[in-house]
């Protein structure tokens, strides 16, 4: 396998998708990114071009310096500013602001110091750091404005203060929870569920996932629902610090007019409660005899409407952890090909195709003697360390979900026969001129795991009407098509084991059962009503 035409295609697929994606669902924070992926390509097509390996494997590096690195870096951030671990969120900032230091980065760790310092109970300090942006025109000086108002509480100069600079502010999505947040503290509930309702595009696109959680969060923590706010906390929200969760489950409970019950929970957090935390806390119990207004039936219908989205959105959006306990197939699975290929290591190397055929490789001919076992130890077979650690890195995003989708046993099942049957079209369609050739690799079961999330997507958005399964269903379909192009330039990859394992694992999960039942939630007054007899 000529594995520079692979490198080149992989790092041209990559930066082409990213570019596409920062382009298109980015508002700010992009010029840098734009700057990398540009430079990157133009290197690496230069040494297609030029006939020149190292120039490749020099974009190669640059991705994985300049991309991939910054990109975990990312969201390890975003992780640990969630979880209000300041300290580790700005040394993380500032190791990629030196990686990109365009976008924002390169000052943003001073900001989050001045949380840093806040969360300490050095409220001055903090206040001090902030106030040097209040000049600052830029999404930065927005973001150091926003946090100062938030520090100290002053959530009614807050909304003046973003309402002279809407048109600023609204440029950026980002910016929508504290927005909404500063409608909720102000009392101003309708306010904020309109503000919700005319963005709900832009909250449907907003990049991480937990910044729709934050918008939605506010939403039902001041229109008092506490189903929803438990399932956020719960869920895609389960990172924010214990006492943090604690508070929006009260402050739901506040707004629903449970004044006795808030009133508890908020008393046994003030002990644990950071300072600015502390000042929050305070300014609800001084609010707690301000019995909130029932909402009319178009608000209702606003929060329904986003408790179903979210419910959507954790059902067929959702991402699913690898190191999960519903992962232990995809964790057998990933083991089971490491075992295999560091047998091949041990017998004569991963590309000796002597020791492939030794091990199971698909060999037509063998398999017509009667070796049938070859269709099944073939798929744990891989020829060199790149072709493994692409595939194994595949599995592990692709698994985990579909696994939680199906269940092990159907997974397992799924996994299996589009890898045997991906083989065995490889057999009859796609093994040479002489069916003399050689095959080995998951990445039939790896493509019926593409086509069985698509199936999973289709049946999300035909029965639900989920536009996270639409949008994920897109998405698979632009992989197929990015695919099969590949396969089409790379003549050592075989475009018929893909496609084959694609549209086996599609129809075999469209056949199955799954447990992705995505009903709309009930609404919490519904919900305390007596059954019928």
């Amino acid at each position: 396998m000529d594995y520079d035409i692979v490198i080149f295609w992989f790092v041209v697929f990559s930066c082409l998708s990213a570019l596409v994606m920062v382009l298109t669902r980015l508002r700010h924070g992009v010029a840098g990114w734009v700057v990398v992926y540009l430079s990157i390509l133009l290197v690496a097509v230069v040494g297609s071009l030029c006939r020149q390996p190292t120039l490749i494997h020099l974009a190669a590096g640059m991705w994985f310096l300049l991309v991939l690195t910054p990109g975990l870096m990312g969201r390890l951030y975003h992780q640990r500013f969630l979880q209000q671990r300041y300290s580790g969120a700005r040394k993380l900032a500032q190791i990629i602001s030196w990686l990109h230091p365009a976008d924002g980065w390169r000052t943003l760790p001073e900001i989050i110091r001045a949380l840093e310092l806040a969360q300490r109970g050095e409220l001055t300090g903090a206040q001090e750091i902030l106030k040097r942006f209040q000049d600052v025109k830029s999404v930065i000086g927005l973001a150091a404005v926003t946090n100062l108002y938030q520090l100290t509480n002053q959530w009614e100069e807050l909304w003046d203060w973003q309402t002279r600079n809407l048109p600023a502010i609204e440029r950026h999505p980002s910016f929508l929870p504290s927005l909404l947040r500063a409608k909720g503290e102000t009392g101003d509930v309708r306010g904020l569920i309109e503000l919700y309702d005319r963005h709900q595009q832009q909250i449907r696109k907003l990049v991480p996932a937990s910044a729709r959680s934050l918008c939605r969060l506010m939403l039902f923590a001041f229109c008092g629902r506490r189903q929803p706010v438990e399932r956020l906390v719960a869920g895609s929200l389960a990172v924010l610090p214990a006492s943090t969760r604690e508070f929006w489950l009260a402050t739901s409970d506040m707004m629903a007019g449970k004044s006795e019950s808030a009133k508890r929970q908020f008393e046994q957090l003030l002990p644990v409660a950071d300072p600015p935390l502390r000042q929050t806390i305070q300014r609800r119990l001084a609010r707690l005899s301000i019995l909130p207004s029932p909402l009319d039936a178009l608000a209702e219908g606003v929060v329904e409407e986003a408790a179903r989205e979210h419910d959507h959105d954790e059902n067929f959006g959702a991402q699913r952890s690898l190191f999960s306990n519903r992962a232990r197939a995809t964790q057998i699975l990933i083991g089971l090909n490491v075992l295999m290929f560091a047998l091949e290591i041990s017998l004569g190397g991963g590309t000796n195709m002597d020791t492939l055929y030794r091990l199971g490789a698909l060999f037509p001919p063998a398999v017509h003697a009667g070796q049938w076992w070859r269709l099944i130890a073939a798929l744990f077979l891989h020829y060199g360390w790149l072709h493994i650690a692409m595939n194994m890195l595949a599995l592990g995003v692709l698994g985990p979900f579909v696994e939680f989708a199906l269940g092990f046993r159907r997974y397992f099942f799924v996994y299996l026969l589009s890898g045997i049957g991906s083989m065995g079209a490889v057999m009859w369609f796609g093994s040479g001129p002489d069916g003399q050739q050689m095959s080995v690799g998951a990445s039939g079961c790896i493509m019926g795991l593409v086509g069985a999330t698509g199936a999973l997507m289709l049946r999300g958005w035909r029965r639900h009407k989920a536009l996270s399964a639409k949008r994920r269903l897109t998405a698979i379909l632009l992989i197929v098509l990015m695919q099969t192009f590949f396969d089409s330039v790379v003549p050592q990859v075989s475009m018929t084991a893909h496609l084959s394992g694609a549209l086996i694992g599609f129809a075999a999960a469209l056949m199955l059962r799954d447990r992705l039942v995505a009903t709309a939630p009930q609404s919490e007054a519904a919900a305390a009503l007596p059954e019928n007899p």
